[in-house]
């Protein structure tokens, strides 16, 4: 079987996206090899400015066009917020994964105070719903995410697949690697992107109200802060105790894991939640928000509160620290829950919903 992968994440970016392609690529190689993964880049490079980042998002059709006269088994598009790229792929069935539908929930209203999409955004969203909506098969991060998809989009339940994301293969090798790496006693870790669902401000907010003497340093692993985020940390008076850590790569973001004592983490919404994964893999301790998938994520092995409850995930971070033993069952847990996500798994499910999609003629993208 041959299945035509259409990523249009730069190849080297080192956001989610590309990390998704890269674990599905290799997963699909090492446990499922007999199943032909024909991976085609519509984006090649990162565009060195904003401006140029426009203008290649305008090519992108045309670029998709062009492989109209590729003739796989499957056409399988790898980010569903680009999926009405496919709209004229009509060579084969057509399955599209779905990270999340956040730009829709926004403009719903789902998160107040977040800004709603503009028109050409709106439009955007509207194509890749449709495309949704006509491909044979969808493959969702989250049982959170399947459901938005089904309610926005009207897809029946039976063409969603669930197939949670395993850790990230270059992670998963480090996770039994020897290290000197010690936990330091006291550090709380936040670990996300600028975007307003990550609640990097939440995180700030509810490192404030931790005892001081218990949490004494923050560290904020992303992009660097912009003027309001550090306007707040000083209006919080934490600003002395926060560590900036801009952008790290997978070695220092193993570092990160392996030296913090909890990771804090309140998002508004996750479509599933990779650093929460991640640090559960690591052993360290989870404080998350129950947005999205994150309560299904965890599964019960971390306490969970509404993102605004900044009050309670900073008691649950204090009991964290302040007692050994409370800590070391919460990563025991952490550890437990986190080897039920499994590479050869996300494999095994991958093979079944390529040979159910690939076997259906109907549902292909109508002209």
């Amino acid at each position: 079987m041959r299945i035509g992968l259409l990523s249009t994440a730069a190849l080297e970016s080192r956001g989610s996206m590309r990390a998704y392609v890269q674990t599905l690529a290799e997963a699909m190689a090492r446990h499922v090899p007999s199943i032909e993964l024909d991976l085609i880049e519509l984006e090649p490079a990162p565009a060195p400015s904003r401006w140029r980042r426009g203008l290649r998002m305008l090519t992108l059709p045309a670029r998709a066009r062009r492989c109209r006269d590729v003739a796989p088994d499957l056409w399988h598009v790898l980010d569903g917020s680009n999926a009405h790229l496919a709209t004229d792929l009509r060579s084969a069935p057509l399955m599209v994964t779905v990270h999340d539908i956040i730009p829709c929930l926004q403009d719903a209203g789902v998160f107040p105070g977040a800004p709603r999409l503009g028109p050409a955004a709106r439009w955007w969203w509207r194509g890749n719903g449709g495309v949704m909506a006509r491909a044979v098969s969808l493959v969702c991060d989250s049982q959170r995410t399947a459901l938005d998809v089904q309610q926005a989009f009207g897809v029946q339940t039976s063409r969603c697949s669930v197939i949670p994301l395993p850790l990230r293969t270059g992670l998963a090798e480090m996770v039994e690697a020897p290290t000197d790496t010690q936990r330091k006693s006291g550090v709380v870790l936040h670990v996300g992107n600028s975007g307003f669902y990550k609640n990097r401000a939440g995180a700030l907010r509810a490192f404030a109200r931790c005892e001081r003497s218990l949490a004494r340093t923050l560290w904020m692993a992303g992009p660097a802060p912009d003027a309001a985020l550090l306007g707040l940390a000083a209006e919080l008076d934490v600003a002395d105790r926060v560590q900036w850590l801009p952008d790290p790569d997978d070695a220092k973001l193993v570092e990160l894991y392996r030296g913090a004592s909890v990771l804090l983490f309140p998002s508004l919404y996750e479509g599933f939640g990779w650093p929460v994964l991640e640090a559960m893999a690591f052993s360290l301790p989870v404080v998350t928000s129950n947005a999205g998938s994150l309560p299904e994520l965890v599964d019960r092995v971390a306490p969970v509160f509404p993102p605004a409850d900044e009050a309670g995930m900073a008691a649950a971070t204090d009991r964290l620290l302040a007692s050994t033993e409370e800590s070391a069952a919460a990563a025991a847990r952490g550890v437990a829950r986190a080897a039920e996500f499994s590479g050869i798994e996300f494999a095994g499910r991958m093979r079944l919903a390529y040979e159910g999609a690939a076997a259906m003629t109907g549902g292909r993208t109508a002209r």
